[in-house]
């Protein structure tokens, strides 16, 4: 017996989408605002409590993950933020931020040089990576082969995902159980395979997943992260205006 073709029907209820795509609009517009107040010898944890300063005047009063902020793409990440790191000029910076609100949350990673310049070689090639996955994953498509793709483009590339052991996981609404403990419990629901895009899952992918590859090159790392809907028919990237978004600031 063949399998079932997924339906064309969106099945996501609409005011779920919406919220989500707002919130996704406002964290990207957080980010911005983040990058904006970059100045030179701030250290990690700094930049990170610009974000968690900022969150509110965007609409958020907690947050999915705290706020995430890397320098010079290291190979390993580290377990916590640096005070002793100081930005200065040429400095790769990530930033991931997820903040979150009663009805949604948004979860968008960046990267850039400060003060400009040219880009490595791990910060184009990240990007490249994220947009080959974002236009990748359709409603044709089972959730591991995303990670199978990522892993394939890193490899064809001269590439690795290094250690990695996930691509990013599907972002589950305030609905039901999880509504009791929003957000942590819909944060503590994407530790289970089946909300974790890197477990093969033979049933096709429906619903809100950020996708997230973290690419090595050398003795470096990057990942740049967006948030992707797909239903039915429908497929887009939320808060953006369309692919060729994806990856900027």
């Amino acid at each position: 017996m063949s399998e079932e073709a997924p339906s064309t029907t969106p099945s996501l209820d609409p005011e779920v989408v919406s919220a989500f795509d707002r919130a996704q609009s406002a964290t990207i517009a957080l980010a911005r605002h983040v990058v904006g107040q970059l100045r030179e010898g701030m250290s990690e944890a700094e930049i990170a409590d610009l974000a968690v300063a900022a969150a509110p005047q965007h609409g958020f009063d907690r947050w999915f993950h705290r706020p995430e902020v890397r320098f010079n793409a290291p190979k390993v990440e580290p377990l916590t933020l640096g005070r002793a790191k100081a930005l200065k000029v040429g400095t790769v910076v990530e930033i991931d931020l997820a903040p979150a609100n009663a009805t949604a949350f948004g979860d968008f990673g960046h990267a850039l040089v400060f003060g400009g310049g040219d880009e490595p070689e791990v910060l184009r090639e990240s990007r490249a990576l994220l947009r080959g996955a974002v236009g990748f994953a359709s409603r044709w498509k089972c959730t591991g082969e995303v990670f199978v793709f990522a892993q394939a483009w890193a490899n064809n590339h001269n590439y690795s995902l290094g250690e990695a052991t996930t691509v990013g996981h599907r972002c589950l609404p305030p609905e039901g159980l999880l509504a009791k403990a929003w957000p942590r419990l819909s944060k503590a629901a994407i530790l289970m395979r089946r909300n974790q895009i890197e477990w093969f899952n033979y049933r096709r992918m429906a619903g809100l997943y950020a996708i997230q590859p973290r690419l090595v090159v050398g003795d470096h790392a990057c990942s740049f992260e967006e948030m992707v809907l797909i239903d039915g028919d429908t497929k887009r990237v939320l808060g953006r205006a369309s692919l060729d978004e994806v990856g900027t600031l």
